[in-house]
């Protein structure tokens, strides 16, 4: 077995029902000879496929034979006569409204509990059904305020509790999607989630921002992770992740990030998919070179972010800032013992948010706000600043750093022409640091103000996130050294170079770049010079 994380292999029901003993060995002997497998996931149900409990059984004395530990395993998609609605339902999951289905979940959930002393749910465990009987039952409450109660109702009643009663010591997990910016919409709701199932688990799936609907930063495997982590210490099971819609390249990347969360535990979807699957012998190589690394890192660490639940506004931005080489640990919670918090748009979900802001600059933190949520604040930033967020347009491709007085040090060109909000600011009462030009005018792009003890930042978001790489050099150096000044280390050079730090004065910088590249790591006491070759890590000695 691997010494720092166990590995998982997840089978779904349709395949456990069509495939024989005789294949099961065969396809079994092909992860072996490359993997360190010591669990499966058995899925009892998914869609029109319900593995009758003859053939599970058969299959759960297969693996114990081998010494593997089974679990069950449920995808909440149903295909069932006399419904009506089910071709309005995205993926064909529950209506959690309808009283037929909700049974029918909860004849499924105890079935599986009866064989399983741990089950996990798939993250298909959502619902976006707007059915005329959801839409009854819904009345004046918003689609988010129904479903997160429904969700949370279903979860006790016709999960948890039917699992529990059926076998007391059955260890119940719920599975996330890689989506958390949509979680809300669509009745995922980990914070009451968090105290009614056992442990959490995480996908950690890549999907490409171009060429996929769901347009989510690689980097999120990793940002994911360490939500989760916060969300619920010690109860975050696993990171989970695909080969759907992947090079080997993003494949690979899938597994370093989940691991370098320190996740515990990492399971491969799935067994159909994967088996005599190229994936396989280079996720091979990989495991076990990230194990011996693993061994020497601490606990991650990073500037935290505040990402509260149920949240959205600048979706997946941190994402985007985490590819440019800035380490982040999220929290659901508001980080009160922090040094230095960011605060995209999201964070301003919570009514509370000005008072705790307030409060923490007054004890001396610092805080980077983006433009989104300078917006969404409005008139209430008066306060804490003079910057305003206008509703007005700027193209600009020349910027300006390292101000001096009442000048600027050094110009730079970005590759191509960014558009960017125009926000203001009062001239002395707040003090631009990177500024773009555009004719005889220059519009601020990074910010600073004092308020009590501590600072404010206000970092210019451009409207297309993914433009933050055209940034100059120069500029993501100056960005990344104002968020990670408390921290005491910062990277120099391209952009999609990911930076993980750990309190044991180890760092990984892992290059998502198609070329070789040189970096550079600054501390106050010393500078390290570091060429990565493409898509490539390497672990550093602080």
């Amino acid at each position: 077995m691997y010494k720092n994380f166990s590995l998982a292999i997840y089978c779904t029901a349709p395949f456990l029902n069509r495939v024989s003993l005789r294949e099961l060995e065969e396809d079994f002997a092909f992860f072996e000879e490359y993997l360190k497998v010591n669990k499966v996931y058995l899925e009892t149900h998914r869609g029109k496929d319900d593995v009758p409990k003859e053939k599970m059984l058969e299959i759960i004395e297969f693996f114990n034979k081998k010494g593997i530990i089974t679990s069950g395993g449920i995808t909440t998609t149903i295909d069932l006569p006399g419904d009506l609605v089910h071709n309005l339902r995205i993926f064909h999951t529950f209506c959690y409204s309808n009283e037929i289905l909700k049974n029918r979940l909860k004849e499924i959930v105890e079935y599986t509990a009866s064989l399983f002393d741990e089950v996990i749910l798939d993250d298909f465990y959502f619902t976006s059904c707007s059915c005329p009987e959801c839409i009854e039952r819904k009345g004046n409450l918003s689609w988010k305020e129904y479903r997160l109660k429904l969700m949370t109702k279903i979860s006790q009643n016709y999960v948890v509790g039917p699992a529990k009663k059926v076998n007391p010591k059955v260890n119940m997990i719920i599975k996330y999607p890689n989506w958390i910016d949509s979680y809300h919409q669509n009745g995922y709701n980990p914070e009451t989630q968090k105290d009614i199932f056992d442990e959490l688990y995480t996908g950690t799936e890549t999907r490409d921002p171009k060429y996929t609907q769901q347009h989510l930063p690689r980097y999120l495997s990793y940002y994911l992770m360490r939500w989760f982590e916060n969300v619920k210490p010690g109860k975050n099971k696993g990171g989970w992740f695909d080969s759907f819609e992947c090079n080997l390249n993003q494949y690979i990347e899938q597994a370093h990030f989940t691991l370098f969360s320190k996740a515990k535990e990492i399971t491969l979807f799935d067994f159909n998919s994967l088996r005599r699957s190229t994936f396989i012998p280079a996720l091979s190589l990989e495991l076990e070179k990230l194990d011996e690394y693993l061994s020497e890192l601490g606990n991650p660490i990073g500037v935290k972010v505040y990402h509260p639940f149920h949240s959205d506004g600048e979706n997946h931005l941190s994402s985007y800032l985490g590819m440019i080489g800035i380490p982040f640990d999220p929290t659901p919670y508001f980080p009160n013992d922090a040094d230095i918090i960011f605060l995209a748009e999201n964070s301003a979900e919570d009514k509370e948010i000005l008072n705790k802001l307030k409060g923490f600059l007054l004890k001396g933190g610092d805080v980077i706000i983006t433009s989104g949520f300078l917006r969404r604040m409005g008139k209430n930033m008066e306060e804490f600043t003079s910057i305003r967020y206008t509703d007005k347009k700027v193209l600009l491709n020349l910027f300006a750093i390292d101000p001096a007085m009442s000048g600027f040090s050094k110009y730079v060109y970005s590759r191509k022409e960014i558009i960017l909000p125009v926000i203001e600011y009062h001239t002395n009462s707040s003090w631009p640091i990177i500024v773009g030009i555009n004719g005889e005018n220059n519009f601020p792009i990074l910010l600073r103000d004092f308020y009590g003890k501590g600072r404010i930042y206000v970092l210019n978001i451009p409207d297309n996130y993914s433009d933050i790489y055209l940034l100059p050099i120069e500029v993501l150096n100056e960005i990344r050294k104002t968020f990670l000044n408390k921290i005491g280390i910062y990277l120099q050079g391209d952009e999609k170079i990911c930076m993980f730090l750990y309190d044991n004065d180890l760092c990984i910088l892992e290059s998502l770049l198609p070329y070789r590249t040189n970096v550079t790591l600054k501390t106050k006491e010393k500078e390290i010079n570091i060429r990565l070759e493409p898509n490539s890590y390497k672990v550093i000695k602080i």
